[in-house]
């Protein structure tokens, strides 16, 4: 597949959790060549929620966001906030109930209004509630996540073709499994069978030691049909993606660049460098002479050392906007 929504593949989208990449502006981003954003709908569902999110025009439209956007479901908080955290909800047959990490209150995401929330958000593509969980799981677990799945896939794509048929949204599913081929399979046939826009690499895919879960991820890729998008939820590193790309994936999504420009880490070539370091005071290069970004063009090592030594937001800005570029550019932008 070499496009997807009218955007060339492969295709990194950084993390725009709440309708913004950290420290940037909406131009900032754009300047960036950033074409597609991924945002997160049950933190916007607990913000505004449906009705509010949809009077609002979108979660475009509050941005003033002219390119592409990728709302997730809730699955990884079904990972992060319950499975990794008891005590902070259960999942049912009928939905995900939570107990917010910003006010303490609970909240139920359905995959009705998990659909209806990424609506309002008019994001261009949505991806149905899944029941995602470590890499690390046992079988019984891996079978009840595939199970869970496939019950919210069906219920989210039936939901959808009721009351939004009309509205050419693009509608991916999250094949399931843990560290087994059989489940993997077994997501993939039944998800398959209700004929989804694309489909996602689901659990997480780095293990206890830090690295990537490359079998897994290869077999499940070759079950992905090769005239639809494959995401690769959550991969981060350059060096993952890379090996990502080599299996066949050609959409990503994560924090990383953003997280680690805000504090102080940049990628340069084939590394990356720690600007916080004293040795970068009087380094008067560019962070990397081979990007074209505004902070290099305009910036010095010494001018961004100095900015994070005296915890200066302009530094976070200037890093986290030479990071995106530096993702952009690893896509082919």
């Amino acid at each position: 597949m070499e496009n997807f929504l009218g955007i060339e593949l492969p295709v990194f989208m950084p993390d725009a959790t709440l309708g913004t990449v950290r420290s940037l502006t909406t131009d900032q981003i754009r300047e960036t060549k950033t074409e597609m954003l991924v945002v997160n709908t049950f933190h916007l569902f607990v913000s505004h929620g449906v009705e509010k999110m949809r009077a609002l025009g979108g979660i475009k439209n509050l941005m003033n966001w002219e390119g592409k956007i990728l709302s997730d479901s809730g699955g990884y908080q079904v990972y992060s906030l319950i499975h990794r955290k008891k005590n902070m909800g259960k999942v049912t047959q009928y939905g995900a109930y939570f107990t917010s990490p910003h006010d303490g209150k609970k909240y139920l995401l359905t995959p009705e209004n998990s659909i209806d929330m990424q609506m309002a958000l008019d994001s261009d593509a949505l991806v149905v509630l899944d029941d995602c969980r470590s890499s690390e799981i046992s079988e019984k677990e891996a079978e009840e996540s595939v199970r869970m799945t496939t019950i919210w896939a069906k219920r989210a794509k039936d939901h959808y073709e009721k009351h939004y048929s009309n509205s050419k949204k693009k509608i991916l599913a999250v094949i399931h499994g843990g560290n087994y081929q059989k489940l993997r399979e077994k997501s993939f046939r039944e998800l398959n069978s209700m004929d989804f826009d694309g489909y996602c690499f689901g659990g997480w895919p780095i293990d206890e030691k830090g690295r990537l879960v490359k079998e897994i991820l290869t077999f499940t890729c070759s079950l992905m049909p090769s005239d639809k998008p494959k995401y690769a939820m959550g991969i981060g590193t350059p060096e993952d993606i890379k090996k990502c790309l080599n299996i066949g994936y050609n959409v990503f999504d994560c924090v990383l660049p953003t997280r680690n420009a805000r504090h102080g880490l940049l990628y340069v070539g084939k590394d990356k460098i720690r600007i916080t370091k004293d040795i970068y005071k009087m380094d008067t290069d560019p962070v990397d002479s081979e990007c074209d970004c505004y902070t290099c063009s305009n910036y010095s090592r010494a001018y961004l050392h100095h900015l994070f030594k005296y915890k200066e937001i302009t530094g976070k800005t200037l890093a986290t906007i030479h990071n995106l570029r530096y993702y952009s550019r690893l896509m082919g932008r």
